[in-house]
């Protein structure tokens, strides 16, 4: 089968589709900050707050795609306008705190466990951010989808990583990627064009996640290999095969170094080296990537057209990439990242000049029009530099096999050399 896909497999890359659609949560504010133009009157639709301000009996909004939150509780101009900021920022502070502290709890308890209670949580506020009696509760509801999301992405990416073979883990970006997840919400948005029984659908929607988590999968066994809990991943294993229709077949396990407290990666050089590359690349893609996202709203056209323009280009590139990756044995992920990550700068360099320009003009950038386009031009050139000297190649290796030397000299990820990608 393709990639060696069995029935087991298919419900893991499923599991991982219907949980970055959960995560897709943190672009929501493209509709629930949407703000589409207003007149006063008979007047030409603008988007001067001038006007919002000076014709509030008498003005109208003008082609509404969307019924936003930002339009229910007046977040559009004034003293109120930072609140639609607000709501995107509570969210990102829940993901930094979920992230941190769900993945730990999950290193500890369980992948299953602590996945289960990080989606069952944001379903529930995704649920009630519909039914949210002011924007004050939305707001507090909102940071706790936030620290769901960020257990989600953790805590869930690592258990399917965890249960995927090394091959299959590009065709998990390639079909079940962020641009489907963003696509499946954006037509939940279109079919229901309002921001509380959107949330609502949403919610409903990311239930397989959950459900094939709590009935379908066991324990890692990585993780249970990891605590020395031997017979507990035989049985993890057996269940596993029994799930995707194969005969159990018994399989050694390289040994998997402990995983390091914060004082010893601070004392391991190499260690603290590679995370820093790693820790530096997410950080920037991050800042790329939901900076085009939440300003892709203010973009000129049909909002649900533009957004289904961007879901289907990012779905269709990683398609392609699958198969660069597959029938093109040099190209390596240092290729994939740099690549990208060049192309990415190349964009933003052009769009700071249009808008220096005065093409465009977004609300963030009103001291200095150019600023954010070019905060990340310059943060994807440095992160450039870092990934060509440091980033080390993981293409085709099995993450058992991944170890850190602990010496303070040497921080090369050490890889049993049948498990190297050129002995594939």
């Amino acid at each position: 089968m393709w990639f060696d896909i069995n029935r087991f497999h298919l419900l893991v890359l499923l599991t991982w589709q219907f949980s970055i659609f959960f995560a897709s949560q943190q672009i929501f504010p493209i509709f629930s900050n949407y703000v589409p133009q207003w007149r006063c009157g008979n007047g030409e639709p603008t988007s001067d707050c001038e006007v919002y301000e000076n014709c509030k009996s008498n003005l109208t909004f003008v082609n509404v795609a969307f019924k936003s939150a930002a339009m229910e509780y007046d977040w559009v101009c004034g003293k109120s306008a930072y609140l639609k900021s607000l709501f995107s920022q509570i969210q990102f502070a829940g993901v930094l705190c979920g992230t941190f502290s769900l993945g730990a709890i999950s290193d500890i308890v369980g992948r299953k466990p602590v996945a289960v209670f990080a989606l069952s949580l944001g379903i529930l506020t995704n649920f009630v951010t519909g039914l949210a009696p002011n924007y004050q509760v939305l707001l507090g509801i909102r940071f706790f989808l936030g620290l769901s999301v960020g257990g989600t992405l953790v805590v869930v990416c690592t258990f399917v990583m965890e249960m995927l073979l090394p091959k299959q883990r590009m065709a998990l970006r390639a079909f079940f990627n962020w641009g489907v997840a963003r696509l499946m919400m954006t037509l939940i948005a279109m079919a229901l064009p309002e921001w509380r029984i959107s949330s609502i659908a949403c919610a409903i929607a990311a239930l397989p996640a959950l459900l094939i988590i709590v009935f379908v999968f066991p324990e890692s066994p990585t993780w249970l290999h990891n605590k020395a809990k031997l017979e507990q991943m035989k049985k993890s294993e057996q269940h596993i095969a029994k799930v995707a229709g194969a005969p159990y077949v018994p399989v050694s396990h390289q040994k998997i170094e402990h995983s390091k407290s914060i004082l010893e990666m601070l004392r391991t050089k190499g260690l603290m080296r590679r995370l820093f590359v790693l820790w530096s690349m997410w950080f920037v893609a991050s800042i790329c990537g939901y900076a085009t996202d939440l300003n892709s709203n203010t973009i000129s056209g049909d909002l649900f057209v533009n957004q289904i323009l961007f879901s289907i280009l990012i779905a269709v590139s990683k398609m392609i990439l699958v198969l660069f990756d597959t029938h093109v044995p040099s190209f390596r992920r240092r290729t994939l990242h740099q690549g990208a990550q060049l192309v990415v700068c190349i964009c933003f360099l052009i769009l700071t000049l249009m808008t220096f320009y005065g093409y465009t003009l977004n609300y963030a950038n009103l001291w200095w029009p150019p600023s954010v386009y070019l905060t990340v031009v310059l943060l994807g050139a440095i992160n450039l530099v870092i990934s060509y000297f440091f980033l080390v190649e993981t293409k085709n290796v099995n993450l058992d096999a991944v170890h850190i030397d602990a010496s303070s000299e040497e921080g090369t990820p050490m890889i049993d050399e049948k498990q190297r990608p050129d002995n594939q």
